[in-house]
């Protein structure tokens, strides 16, 4: 309510906005893992490190959205439900059943879901996603961090996977364990290195994503918000080992970061910026609207006008002529960059450079 009120009331703007809705989402789950961590313990004991005779960590990893601290009102939590390593629990006073630490973290982990998705009297905390772990919905729901390197290692892990990870971030999860986890993380963005063909398989999965998208989606139509994010993720990919700091979870940030290290022109870094705030903005008041639809624009004239008034727009009519004309642009630059690092782009460049130099 806190940070619908001062949305509305202009107090501040989207990125501050997203970020403090992170916050709580973030300090919900903590606080929803060390209670379940509590009881968990008192029935199988502490989790302990076999090979560092230590105590083991959770890690609860964030993705999407609140990896980069840009959830919206009513967004999913992506989440990946990570531990140290293998082990097994013990009990200070040597009762309980002891058990492995791939069983209490799966059971962890287990526990938390059904508590942060449970439909009670005032409806759900979140939507609490993890289908974005290793192997999907068939795999394991906690995983050790050798068992996620190894994923990728064996060459299981797929190109959209790391992609994704370019938005994660530790949510929970001792020092050790969230500084361990980024350290992984930055070693499966870039193992293995850049190949153009890269680019031209996030292209194919961004056109997947708009097949069935209608025209007036603010997130997944052609120029939308994606495009934008797909921007960032796949340079973020490109560069990551020649400018480690552009690998920062956040698309604003990103795009800062690209930036800087002058892998995006100023005037596109900040039309993208400045793109990417109007329409995460637009979307805000959609769903502080409470529309059936959250990412689409209202047909209905009436609804179109309600909205442009949430948002300070003269009208339904602008606001909709406004989110056509960036998403215009967003598509251009889209089009522009992915081209500028294609793999056919190097190919009919080399093709050129054959026939200049063997004529006829």
């Amino acid at each position: 309510l806190n940070a619908g009120v001062r949305d509305i009331l202009s107090k501040e703007d989207i990125r501050t906005t997203t970020a403090f809705l992170a916050d709580v989402a973030e300090v919900c789950l903590q606080q929803i893992a060390d209670a379940e961590y509590s009881g968990l313990k008192a029935r199988f004991g502490e989790p302990w490190l076999s090979e560092q005779d230590r105590p083991c960590s959770l890690i609860i990893l964030g993705m999407g959205k609140i990896g980069g601290r840009e959830p919206n009102y009513h967004s999913d939590l992506d989440v990946v439900f990570l531990y140290e390593g293998e082990g097994s629990t013990r009990s200070a006073h040597g009762r309980g059943n002891s058990t492995s630490n791939q069983h209490f973290f799966s059971q962890l982990a287990q526990q938390i879901t059904k508590r942060v998705n449970h439909l009670g009297a005032f409806g759900r905390l979140y939507e609490l996603d993890t289908r974005l772990r290793p192997s999907g919905k068939s795999g394991a729901l906690a995983v050790s961090l050798d068992a996620l390197q190894r994923y990728f290692d064996e060459g299981q892990g797929q190109l959209w996977e790391r992609h994704a990870l370019c938005r994660a971030r530790p949510l929970y999860g001792s020092q050790e364990g969230r500084d361990a986890t980024l350290e992984k993380v930055r070693r499966i963005i870039t193992h293995p290195s850049w190949q153009p063909r890269f680019a031209d398989e996030i292209f194919q999965m961004r056109q997947q994503m708009e097949e069935n998208a209608s025209p007036r989606n603010l997130k997944r139509s052609p120029g939308g918000i994606v495009d934008i994010e797909f921007i960032a993720q796949m340079l973020q990919l490109k560069h990551a080992v020649e400018s480690p700091a552009v690998l920062v979870p956040g698309t604003i940030e990103a795009l800062e970061q690209l930036e800087v290290a002058r892998h995006l022109a100023p005037e596109v870094a900040a039309f993208l910026r400045e793109s990417y705030r109007f329409l995460r903005s637009v979307e805000a008041r959609l769903r502080l609207m409470n529309t059936t639809a959250r990412h689409d624009l209202p047909e209905d004239p009436h609804e179109l006008d309600k909205l442009a008034y949430l948002f300070g727009a003269t009208s339904g009519h602008s606001l909709e002529q406004q989110c056509r004309d960036y998403g215009q642009e967003n598509r251009a630059c889209f089009d522009r960059i992915f081209k500028a690092t294609s793999a056919k782009k190097t190919v009919q460049k080399k093709q050129h450079k054959k026939n200049v130099e063997q004529p006829g």
